[in-house]
């Protein structure tokens, strides 16, 4: 089977790659049979076989046969743990259900609404395997066009240094992290007006936070971790200014902290100013915010309790911050 799936993936790219392309890219897919034993057991696993291997035969090992995978700098060994990671967790979480609409069906809706004659949805789905920027990805839909992905991958925050800086969290930690944050498109014009009309002063990039947050609520996470600009896999230097923007000032708008070289720590639920401390003209307009937020979260965590296998282990709260976020 995994000699099959990297033939498979030879064969999709060999068209497209010029000859040193195709050298490096085989070199790149060996160093899965390196790692033979982990690869057999991630093959084994219902969400692989069932799922994934049927959707993307020619991408099942995207966390080797790609130049990058979640964050730059991963050895090979680490992106294997973490690629088995992530599998070994929806394997386990999740019901079949779940795995076919997420991984084959086009995804699974996790909030959905209507207004002005145009239909919004928010939906989990598997992400696009060549960018090897996380497995899954929370989209955001104005009439049928993406407004915003922000992708990730299951790790284990013990294994980034969580566990030993909060002595109360367990090991192994599961956790999202995210490794992708783009939005609008060239052709989504007409359905980002649509998406301002029906809710303005909104953000589809925190309609997707807001979901992801659902998501982690329902599978008892009190955290989220969140790539760093420059540890992206894409970055370069020539656009450091368009990442920096959209990675690390919106982490740190959501009151994201920086853990290490390589990621943010995000406390959930995510920091927003007390409508308190805001003017008075903009509390009305703030609280319009809050409340699709709490809605998307709602209903995002509504959508995934109903293919839990089990009850989430409760994480244990983590100190309060009284740290005041921008803007939000």
């Amino acid at each position: 089977m995994i000699v099959s799936h990297l033939l498979c993936h030879w064969r999709c790219y060999r068209r497209r790659d010029t000859l040193p392309g195709s050298l490096l890219r085989a070199a790149r897919s060996l160093r899965v049979l390196y790692y033979l034993r982990e690869h057999a057991a991630m093959c084994r696993l219902a969400v692989v076989r069932e799922h994934i291997a049927r959707a993307a035969p020619h991408e099942v090992f995207h966390h080797l046969t790609h130049r990058g995978y979640l964050v730059r700098g991963l050895t090979a060994r680490r992106r294997v743990q973490c690629a088995l990671f992530h599998y070994r967790f929806d394997d386990t979480t999740f019901d079949t259900v779940w795995k076919h609409a997420v991984y084959r069906a086009g995804g699974l809706r996790l909030w959905q609404r209507e207004a002005n004659g145009s239909t919004f949805f928010i939906r989990l789905e598997m992400a696009v395997r060549h960018d090897a920027e996380g497995d899954l990805t929370i989209a955001m839909v104005a009439d049928d066009k993406v407004l915003h992905r922000l992708s990730f991958s299951w790790i284990d925050g013990a294994a980034f240094g969580l566990a030993d800086s909060v002595a109360t969290l367990p090991s192994p930690l599961p956790l999202p992290f995210i490794a992708r944050n783009q939005g609008r498109w060239i052709d989504s014009d007409a359905a980002f007006a649509a998406f301002e009309l029906a809710f303005p002063n909104n953000s589809a990039s925190y309609f997707c936070f807001a979901a992801l947050q659902g998501v982690a609520k329902a599978l008892g996470m009190d955290r989220v971790l969140a790539v760093n600009s420059t540890a992206h896999i894409a970055w370069s230097a020539a656009v450091a200014h368009h990442f920096a923007n959209a990675y690390d000032q919106f982490w740190t708008v959501l009151g994201g902290v920086a853990h290490d070289a390589s990621c943010f720590a995000i406390t959930l639920p995510f920091h927003v100013k007390p409508l308190a401390l805001m003017p008075s003209r903009h509390r009305k307009r703030a609280a319009l915010r809050r409340a699709n937020w709490q809605a998307i979260g709602d209903s995002a965590g509504a959508a995934i309790a109903r293919h839990l296998l089990a009850a989430p282990a409760p994480v244990p709260a983590p100190q309060v911050d009284t740290r005041v976020a921008m803007g939000a």
